[in-house]
């Protein structure tokens, strides 16, 4: 069985399992830390004498623990895989205890059927990521009130049900964004009260069958830094857990009920679950939501996704950090362009920012980002062309140690916030629904309300188009 949710500080003890044959149990002690996040101590006498605990000594001397084991606690099983030395020391003689420290790669609530030694390998994954309600606008729960001749609520009903979202195919993986419903009833000698969880999350699965968690995790992560873009701020995997045959619920006959969803704790992730959450506040408005995107946007971000990577990571990973400094966004942003302006290609009227030898310069390629756009800017910002050597310039000056002193603050901060603008706007021509959703004008209107800078270039919308 799996157990509860656990949190950051959370300490569970038990006896550890390596699957040796013949090899003692050994007490742990598991904790999930905001600093290393899933941790595993092992205390052990280092005596020569005490044949007990030598199995364990060698762990930590070799630095080489058992790549998989199992801690049984009261709570239930943890399954921990991809072990790694974390640490250890060691007293000799006397009464005092030695203590080692491991760190699993993938701790997971919940015991598995088969051999301990094998890899960890997940049929279906799903994750909670910061802002995927907002962007999605999918609900498990839908309610209705009824009132008296007054309008005065009597009664409220509220109905529980799968919501069946979205779905598409992401090179070998079925993809899908859901929203589900937990229903937790609690009462103490006063209070009663019932508590329904009505969350969105994103799923994987593979047709070739049970993958890696990493497989899963690069798939989604695809989905998220999307999301990067549409919102234009750090957003953060909360949560994942697993369905899999191998991972059964059994009455006490043993005969196997169901296999449920459990959690499962990443030694890669666990940092962005410690962040801060966001307010719907902060979150403001994305460029797109879901339903603007929909499947076909999807795919084609999937689809373009190897082609457009060198512009997509360095962006997605400026924007997904708070604290940047300024220079930071300039040459990532600028790093971004660079890239998109070689897969757009040529452009009318480029040449003007190509060298005096004829050659093409950082400021074509922006170029080619902002023609492609076809962004209006406003009388104080001369042209494209202006402009785009302007964002070079910057980004140069930044970039080369032979330019002298950083360029002027200012300059650089407006050079960044009208570069964000850019790529975020680039990610929605690569999901190829630019040109239904930019040619509306709407997508431009978070960004103009914000900096005021930029309008659509776009004709207006004929009355009762929406």
């Amino acid at each position: 069985m799996g157990m509860r949710r656990l949190e950051f500080g959370d300490s569970l003890s038990g006896l550890l399992i390596d699957g040796v044959e013949d090899t003692p149990y050994v007490g742990a002690n598991f904790q999930l830390t905001r600093d290393s996040g899933a941790i595993v101590e092992v205390p052990y006498l280092s005596s020569p004498g005490v044949t007990q605990f030598s199995h364990v000594q060698s762990w930590f001397n070799d630095q080489a623990p058992p790549t998989n084991m199992l801690l049984l606690t009261p709570e239930g099983t943890i399954s921990l895989f991809d072990i790694a030395w974390s640490g250890h020391s060691e007293n000799w003689g006397g009464r005092r205890a030695s203590i080692g420290s491991v760190r699993p790669a993938l701790a997971v609530l919940g015991d598995r059927d088969g051999a301990l030694a094998d890899p960890l390998l997940i049929g279906e994954m799903r994750s909670r990521i910061d802002g995927l309600n907002e962007w999605s606008r999918l609900s498990a729960v839908s309610s209705d009130s009824g009132t008296d001749e007054e309008g005065r609520v009597q009664s409220v009903t509220m109905l529980l049900h799968r919501d069946d979202g979205i779905t598409w195919q992401q090179g070998g993986a079925t993809m899908a964004i859901r929203a589900g419903w937990f229903h937790s009833p609690a009462q103490d000698g006063y209070n009663r009260k019932t508590t329904v969880d009505d969350n969105v999350h994103i799923e994987s699965k593979f047709s070739s069958g049970p993958m890696p968690f990493w497989e899963h995790f690069v798939e989604q992560r695809k989905v998220a830094n999307l999301l990067v873009f549409l919102f234009g701020r750090p957003l953060s995997f909360r949560e994942h857990k697993l369905r899999d045959d191998r991972f059964a619920a059994r009455m006490n006959g043993g005969r196997v009920y169901e296999h449920p969803l459990t959690e499962v704790i990443s030694r890669s992730t666990y940092r962005e679950r410690r962040t801060e959450l966001p307010s719907k506040k902060e979150l403001g408005r994305p460029l797109a939501h879901m339903t603007q995107i929909g499947v076909e946007g999807l795919s084609a971000w999937s689809d373009n996704y190897g082609v457009w990577e060198r512009f997509i990571l360095p962006s997605a990973s400026v924007l997904g950090r708070k604290e940047r400094f300024i220079e930071d966004v300039v040459i990532s942003t600028s790093m971004s362009m660079e890239a998109a302006g070689r897969i757009l290609g040529e452009r009318p009227g480029e040449r003007a920012t190509y060298s005096q030898r004829g050659h093409k310069t950082t400021a074509t390629y922006v170029y080619r980002c902002l023609d492609g756009l076809d962004v209006l800017w406003p009388e104080r910002i001369r042209d494209r062309i202006g402009l785009a050597r302007a964002i070079a310039n910057n980004y140069n000056n930044v970039k080369h140690y032979d330019r002298g002193d950083f360029p002027d603050h200012d300059e650089s901060y407006v050079v960044s916030e009208v570069n964000q603008m850019i790529v975020r706007l680039l990610a929605i021509h690569i999901t190829g629904r630019g040109n239904d959703l930019l040619a509306v004008g709407w997508g431009y209107r978070p960004l103009v309300s914000t900096t005021g800078w930029a309008a659509p270039n776009r004709p207006p919308r004929p009355a009762g188009k929406r």
